[in-house]
């Protein structure tokens, strides 16, 4: 029955990660089981990678070492919450790409107001809001700001270059830190880690390079390979190192920020919020290249059935947040 429930529960935190807005954090509070999944993952470190490759020196005790080690970082409880949130991002990816290109101001819409009502969240933390918390914030709106615009200048220049942009070095380097960052803000209550996905532009090329994958499984089960599939598996190969980086590095720089500098950090948090409903803003004029959207400018909205549709759906993402963080208040 334990196995179902943890399944469950990693599921659950899944579909919160996935969707800009919500916190794995929060739904794990709600569950109740957000103290033992941080403990879990902060006894994860050298030693823990120290006795793994033990194993493979062949020592006469490095295996039983290892399953002490195992038992030691709850991996059991890890590993079925980590197989529930795997199968949330395979059964949600195909989804929200979908939308993303069919219901593109609707599903912006709907994320903009996820985000916008989740800031009340890390904002009730704050413990004073000084010069310096001001400062800090306005920093981290206008880092996301830059970031969008360069994206918009960036895309302007598309129509003039191939379909298909081999993926550099550099790219692969800016995965690995999106993965490290982000796995460090998704277990944080109250913060959404893909909010940051979608801030640093990578979100739904990430869904596009899973459902890619998806796809290039089954044709590689029939002899077929994808000419893409080695550059998708390097992306999500590097970007899934980042994370595991992350869980081992920078959780506990941000526990320890959050210890000594615990206003300031917040600060940035909330300003990573505020920037990134810039780039959720839903109205776009956007260019199609190899089947993709691009965003070249912001608009204003027209008085219309695409405003209405995305007005409503932006009220939902507002409403399921509040019912969220209603239930948190209540686990308190």
């Amino acid at each position: 029955m334990n196995v179902i429930r943890h399944f469950v529960n990693g599921f659950l935190i899944g579909i919160a990660n996935i969707i800009p807005g919500m916190s794995g954090g929060t739904i794990a509070l709600v569950l109740g089981i957000y103290e033992r999944l941080i403990s879990a993952l902060h006894k994860i470190g050298v030693k823990t990678l120290r006795r793994l490759f033990g194993v493979f020196s062949f020592r006469k005790d490095a295996y039983s070492d290892f399953k002490t080690e195992l038992k030691r970082i709850d991996f059991g409880f890890l590993f079925l919450l980590g197989i529930g949130v795997i199968a949330a991002v395979l059964v949600l990816t195909e989804l929200l790409e979908y939308l993303y290109h069919e219901h593109h101001e609707a599903t912006y819409g709907f994320f903009f107001g996820l985000v916008l009502t989740s800031i009340l969240i890390p904002m009730k933390l704050l413990k004073g809001f000084s010069w310096r918390e001001l400062l800090i914030l306005i920093i981290a709106v206008a880092l996301i700001v830059c970031i969008e615009e360069f994206k918009k200048s960036a895309a302007a220049e598309i129509p003039n270059s191939p379909e298909h942009i081999p993926v550099s070095i550099l790219t692969l380097v800016f995965y690995f830190v999106c993965g490290a960052v982000v796995i460090s803000a998704m277990i944080l209550p109250g913060v959404s880690g893909s909010f940051l996905l979608v801030a640093f532009g990578v979100y739904f090329s990430l869904l596009s390079t899973i459902n890619d994958l998806k796809e290039d499984f089954l044709t590689l089960l029939k002899g077929n390979v994808s000419a893409y599939f080695i550059e998708n598996m390097m992306i999500l190969t590097v970007f899934t190192i980042g994370c595991f980086i992350g869980i081992i590095a920078f959780t506990r720089l941000i526990n320890y920020l959050l210890k000594r500098y615990r206003n300031l950090t917040l600060a940035f948090l909330i300003g990573l919020m505020v920037g990134s409903l810039y780039s959720l803003w839903p109205f776009r004029e956007t260019i199609t290249v190899g089947g993709n959207p691009y965003d070249t400018a912001h608009l204003l909205p027209s008085l219309d059935r695409s405003f209405l549709v995305t007005a409503s759906v932006f009220l939902v993402g507002c409403a399921i947040i509040l019912v969220f963080y209603r239930l948190e208040k209540e686990t308190e």
